[in-house]
């Protein structure tokens, strides 16, 4: 089993990777290192851009980066990830594999293109949007429904699922981080992967560890 140190530092790891531009930049280090310059030119990005995404990617051990002369060169921490794979069980090496392509598939420059109608899919969505809210903070409706909305236009139904999830409590208008979840029936256990537990206390525990 993985112990809850671990659980949080992945969880630390997935928040700084679950952005449409570092999957793309990821996608690129994966075939083989290259400049920021090269970077900036694939992705038609600005040098300061590709900065502030590699020194996130740099944080939390994903790429490393060598210098020569005058130029940066990024790779992908092979061995990190090797570790990575090493430590997790299958079916948390499956469930991550799983959300990085759901992400690939469903984000484009940062928005929600739609709303999976595969249950499992939805809550790989569902745990990237928990993840933009501030644990111990409190929302009004109104400015939940303005985070929601950056993401996709359907608020409401994110708003609602996130709920019926128990990954938002809702009390009088007001929300917050679910800190424990429901006991799930069998039909939900089926949609969401075995770790969900591990990964909302890590997820409470990491907000104090990521601007």
């Amino acid at each position: 089993m993985v112990d809850n140190t671990t659980i949080q530092q992945r969880v630390v790891m997935l928040k700084a990777i679950a952005d449409e531009t570092r999957l793309r930049i990821l996608g690129l280090l994966a075939e083989e290192p290259r400049t920021g310059k090269q970077l900036a030119d694939a992705l038609g990005l600005t040098a300061p851009t590709i900065s502030h995404h590699m020194r996130r990617l740099m944080d939390v051990g994903v790429v490393m980066e060598e210098r020569d002369a005058q130029r940066h060169i990024y790779a992908i921490n092979g061995g990190l990830l090797r570790a990575v794979r090493t430590e997790s069980s299958p079916e948390s090496v499956k469930a991550e594999g799983e959300r990085a392509r759901v992400m690939k598939h469903f984000f484009k420059d940062g928005r929600l293109t739609t709303i999976p109608a595969n249950r499992k899919q939805r809550v790989h969505v569902l745990h990237y949007l928990l993840e933009q809210f501030e644990p111990g903070r409190e929302y009004p409706e109104k400015e939940v429904n303005a985070l929601l909305r950056t993401y996709n236009e359907d608020f409401a139904t994110l708003r609602r699922e996130l709920v019926d999830y128990g990954y938002l409590n809702r009390d009088k208008g007001i929300y917050r981080v679910a800190t424990s979840l429901p006991k799930r029936s069998r039909n939900v256990g089926q949609e969401i992967p075995a770790y969900e537990a591990d990964w909302l206390r890590a997820l409470i525990a990491a907000s104090i560890l990521v601007d």
